[in-house]
């Protein structure tokens, strides 16, 4: 055995205050700044300020990390046993396989990726002798073991390999799944997983694709399954896909109950909520994204690197800010950064993590470090708080250092991946100046596997389950190390033994098994065939809420068998309202849909009256509704004879309204109407009048907006009187000065139930109201259809000093025709062309109608040219000019802040500030002459136009099978029903515009630029 593979990197190898002072030192070494050009020159030779990074030894290397006090890590393999790791998976008898991605990231086609099988040959934990398993594969990014062989995502198919032999090489090879898309290196498919439910689950990562089963002949066949920003499972005896929720980009995880976290880029925590199955139940529900970003922090953490800044990297920022290169500028050779690359999020279940145990492990590539942040209770879902401030679990000196993946291992440790490339960049980023100068391809043939444990953990061989026994394998569900009872579940749900049923049974109703054990013990019977309705509610009569949770996602097994039993029927209705943990209530309302009619509707009344302020709860109660569903429970509430309603009965009833209204039943809407005038005529204030208003509103625009709702016929006539008595009421309350702005300003919709209130609408836009008020009295009378509101926006948007002129505009952009007009009115000189701002002008120039772009052009002019390059070295003196933050103050308040935040100020619709100047000056100089360089795909707008006609644009926050949600520059979110979507186009650009040099001079970008770079 080779001594350098027994290296071990200890906690505090430097003191902390030592450890920025060792950072600065490392970029001084790279000697690049004094060797740079003065001016960057088009077609410029660099070789000479591109220096080569050598590789540390395994030795170095292991000199070069800095780990948190109580931890240890150990070099576990090197080369040669393997090269460019990305992805490892044990089986059940200790052998590591290992899929090597020595094609990253331009050489696809030759084909040069393997599957490397280590074995352990002398017992001590460390791998020491490899076989190549499989090879000839393009670019495998995944492996997981199952029934003695492997699958492997190798993008655009997914191989099972098997070795029948056992000679450590795979005599057995054939696709099963094809169609994963390819065209973006670094967004391949990943992160396969044996789940709970005894399917394999992977990240379809952003390049998603439309996937075919493979048949026996070789050739696709059955039905296409599109994944759009969705993951999948497959079940591994019977080969079916299945979407999932998802969407990360690299790394997917689970917690010991099953809840999946992802990954993206800067958001480097996220939750999935919903699963994709249950998102589109309810036809009368439209659901808006399925996940959430769980960071305290936010996306763009802070991250705290070791490393230098890479030469290259430097250099391209030159390039990039002198307009020589495009692209976005970034580097700066700060120690500090923010996560721009987080990969591999997994959940710490090893016996030997100590106190990182439960935790969430993310690295970040690009910044050579591994992160950590405990989870913590927020509702139905968590919150994920940093452990380490100002500094990380993990953190290299080395910039060759670059933790792709995790895996929680059979000894008990966390085992990181590290792919070892100097350049790990995607290709399409790097200038071919700066490109002809490094060698994607070093480190091709070098990779290592480092194992991170509590201090002084000692290092013992993997488990060799392949020869245990049923009742082997059952015992160890309740394993302290997650590895085991994975793998036990694993194995348990392939032999299928139906020895195992029993004794599961035993298991599972086992009040001195610990929860972990218990919980896989119920999910074994469901794979097995054998739940029954007293496993069941063993589960959900247990003491704690991991195990009461999961006794009611084995409801969904157990009625594959049959309809539901009495019992566990009553227990659920009983839970709905007595289960004191909302984690469980908010699985309850997912399930819920599953139950008969009756006690469906019983569960999901009591838990939206208990749990409906909870966005996640409501919102899995509202997929699990059936159609009518939210009317009789509107009935219900609303009846004179009810009890009051709860504060979290009131924050779901504009929800229900919408359902109802969607749903267009005529009884449902009289009902419902019926159910507002009694609220309206048992108000106590104001406060109960706007929310009967807003549910009256919520009717009114689900049934096209027609004032009354009393149009065609749809209602009775007693709902024209109850929109009239609750315009009147509204009026009454927003022309009182003396009255609440926010009640005055969710008030003003209401005024136009009455026809007749439209020029007291209008009358709103004056300066001297509150600004809120304005702006809902804009909404307002942009919402109305009617030619007399579209009038009444351009006169008021023609007086000399309008109020929220933008915001008129925005609403006049809604639709064709009042763009129409809106262009009419400004080629006629009515309406002034400098009410439109850079981002108005920006989207007539843009508009999805074809004629109205040309009329745009006409009226407004071209566009702006399209080089910007000799604007940005224009304004290169700003860069060199001592600028005045407090005067930059104003210039972003008046200029970004509608898209951007920073501090206290402004909206997060465009990418985060705080980040982007870590990169420097120049990075944000050139994002605001240039925007349109190099724009982030999440940033890119997109157009949607309605089937009723609407435009809206914006960036897609969120997508499903049903919906997709798109943020707008004002901040707010538009949710679009598919079904109500005539087309949705990507605008190829930025959502913002170009142009600021019209408003901001050079001494003003200076000011601007001081502020950006020294607020908090």
């Amino acid at each position: 055995m080779n001594t350098r593979l027994k290296l071990r990197c200890r906690a505090g190898l430097l003191p902390r205050g030592c450890r920025w002072l060792v950072a600065g030192l490392a970029v001084m070494a790279c000697g690049l700044a004094g060797r740079l050009p003065a001016e960057p020159t088009v077609g410029g030779d660099y070789a000479d300020v591109l220096p080569r990074i050598a590789q540390q030894s395994p030795a170095a290397a292991c000199d070069a990390f800095l780990v948190q006090s109580g931890f240890e890590l150990s070099l576990m393999a090197a080369e040669p046993l393997l090269a460019s790791p990305v992805a490892i998976a044990w089986d059940e008898c200790g052998r590591l396989f290992v899929a090597e991605m020595r094609g990253y990231s331009e050489d696809q086609g030759q084909r040069l990726g393997r599957i490397r099988l280590l074995h352990d040959e002398d017992g001590d934990g460390r791998p020491d002798r490899a076989t190549v398993y499989a090879d000839g594969l393009a670019w495998p990014t995944a492996v997981c073991c199952w029934d003695g062989g492997i699958f492997v995502g190798d993008a655009p198919d997914i191989l099972y390999f098997k070795d029948a032999d056992g000679d450590g090489v795979a005599d057995q090879r054939r696709a099963v799944f094809t169609g994963f898309g390819t065209h973006n290196v670094q967004g391949l498919l990943n992160s396969f997983a044996f789940g709970l439910d005894g399917r394999i689950h992977g990240s379809a990562s952003s390049n998603g694709g439309t996937i075919r089963r493979v048949g026996a002949d070789g050739e696709p066949t059955g039905p296409a399954v599109k994944l759009a920003r969705r993951d999948f499972s497959f079940d591994p005896r019977q080969l079916d896909i299945r979407l999932e929720t998802g969407g990360g980009q690299h790394g997917r995880t689970t917690d010991d109950a099953g809840n999946v976290y992802i990954c993206s880029n800067s958001d480097h925590a996220i939750r999935v909520m919903l699963e994709e199955r249950f998102l589109n139940r309810n036809p009368d529900f439209t659901p808006p994204a399925a996940r959430e970003s769980i960071a305290v922090e936010g996306p763009q953490a802070a991250v705290f690197r070791q490393s230098p800044v890479e030469p290259w990297r430097v250099l391209r920022t030159r390039l990039r800010a002198s307009g020589i290169v495009p692209g976005i500028v970034e580097g700066g050779g700060r120690p500090a950064g923010y996560f721009t690359s987080a990969t591999g999020i997994t959940l710490a279940r090893g016996d030997a993590c100590g106190s990182l145990e439960g935790m969430l492990v993310i690295g970040d590539v690009g910044s050579n470090i591994v992160h950590r942040k405990r989870l913590l209770p927020h509702g139905a879902g968590v919150q994920a708080e940093r452990v380490d401030e100002g500094s990380e679990l993990v953190a290299a000196r080395d910039i060759w250092f670059r933790p792709v993946q995790f895996a929680n291992a059979p000894d008990g440790g966390l085992w990181i991946v590290d792919m070892q490339r100097e350049v790990i960049e995607h290709p399409a980023s790097l200038p071919p100046a700066i490109k002809q100068h490094l060698d994607l391809t070093s480190g091709r043939e070098t990779g290592r596997l480092w194992r991170l444990t509590a201090a002084d953990a000692p290092v013992r061989p993997a488990s060799n389950l392949g020869g245990a026994s049923t009742a082997d394998l059952v015992g160890l569900l309740d394993h302290p190390n997650g590895w085991h009872r994975d793998t036990a579940l694993r194995l348990l749900l392939s032999r299928r033994d139906p020895a195992a049923v029993p004794l599961a049974r035993t298991l599972l109703h086992d009040a001195h098994v610990g929860d972990r054990g218990r919980l896989l013990a119920g999910f074994v019977l469901a794979g097995l065939d054998g739940l029954e309705a007293a496993d069941v509610l063993s589960a959900l009569e247990a003491t704690t809420p991991l195990l009461r949770a999961a006794g009611v996602r084995l409801v969904e097994p157990l009625l594959a068998s049959g309809p539901l039993p009495d019992a566990v029927i009553a227990r659920l209705v009983q839970m709905a309202a007595a289960e004191p943990a909302i984690e469980v209530r908010y699985r309850l309302a997912n399930i819920a849909g599953m139950l008969p009619p009756e006690p469906r509707l019983e569960v999901l009344k009591r838990l939206l009256a208990r749990d409906g302020a909870d966005r996640w709860c409501r919102l899995a109660a509202f997929t699990s509704l059936p159609p009518g569903g939210a009317a009789a429970i509107v009935d219900g509430w609303l009846d004179p004879a009810a009890d009051p309603l709860t504060p979290a009965a009131r924050v779901s009833l504009p929800g229900l309204f919408g359902q109802i209204a969607r749903r267009a039943e005529p009884q449902e809407l009289n009902q419902a109407v019926a159910g507002i005038a009694r609220l309206t005529r048992a108000a106590t204030g104001p406060e109960d009048l706007v929310a009967a208003a807003e549910l009256y509103g919520a009717l009114d625009a689900a049934c096209g907006g027609r004032g009354a709702t009393a149009a065609a016929g749809t209602l009775a006539a007693p709902a024209a009187t109850v929109g009239l008595e609750l315009a009147s009421g509204c009026r009454q309350l927003v022309t009182d000065p003396e009255a609440d702005p926010d009640l005055r300003s969710r008030a003003v919709p209401g005024m136009l139930f009455d026809p007749g209130n439209l020029a007291a609408v209008v009358a709103l836009i004056d300066q001297r109201q509150p600004l809120t008020v304005v702006e809902a009295a804009i909404a307002a009378l942009g919402r109305t259809p009617a030619p007399a509101a579209t009038a009444a926006l351009l006169a008021e948007l023609a007086e000399p000093h309008v109020a929220a002129a933008e915001q008129i505009v925005d609403a006049l952009l809604t639709s064709p025709e009042r763009t129409r007009a809106l262009l009419a009115a400004i080629a006629e000189g009515r309406v002034a062309v400098e009410v439109l701002n850079r981002q108005q002008a920006m989207a007539l120039w843009r508009y999805p109608d074809k004629q109205l772009r040309s009329l745009a052009t006409d009226v407004l002019g071209p566009p702006p040219a399209v080089d910007r390059g000799p604007l940005v070295a224009a304004y290169q003196a700003s860069l060199q000019t001592e600028g005045d933050a407090v005067h930059g103050r104003e210039v972003f308040q008046k200029q970004c802040a509608a898209c951007h935040r920073l501090g206290d100020t402004g909206r997060a619709l465009g990418p985060n500030l705080a980040a982007a100047r870590a990169r420097g000056s120049a990075a944000l100089l050139l994002g605001i002459l240039d925007p349109n360089r190099e724009v982030l795909p999440a940033f890119v707008a997109h157009t949607a136009v309605t089937t009723d006609g609407r435009v809206v644009t914006g960036v897609i926050a969120a997508e499903s099978a049903g919906s997709v949600s798109l943020q707008l520059a004002d901040g707010s979110q538009q949710l679009l029903a598919r079904d109500s979507i005539e087309s949705l186009t990507s605008t190829g650009r930025s959502l913002m515009p170009e142009g600021f040099e019209r408003s901001i001079e050079p001494a003003a970008m200076a000011d601007l630029l001081a502020f950006l770079m020294t607020a908090r």
